[in-house]
């Protein structure tokens, strides 16, 4: 899967203020699986980890882990 970091940061982001992974999927036009990947690795479902995922993004450094 190659996706840019933008549709990442927008999947984290949509994830993070509560959206569902299917909603996430449609609005990308992507299968709900990938989605679910993507935002597994940035600490989904925890909407804690993900917002420091998007706030380490916009502010470029490195995310915790």
């Amino acid at each position: 899967m190659n996706i840019s970091a933008d549709v990442r940061n927008m999947i984290i982001t949509m994830l993070a203020e509560g959206s569902p992974v299917w909603y996430v999927a449609g609005m990308v036009n992507m299968r709900s699986h990938d989605v679910y990947v993507i935002g597994h690795a940035a600490g989904y479902p925890d909407k804690t980890k993900l917002r420091r995922a998007v706030w380490a993004t916009q502010n470029h450094l490195p995310q915790a882990a």
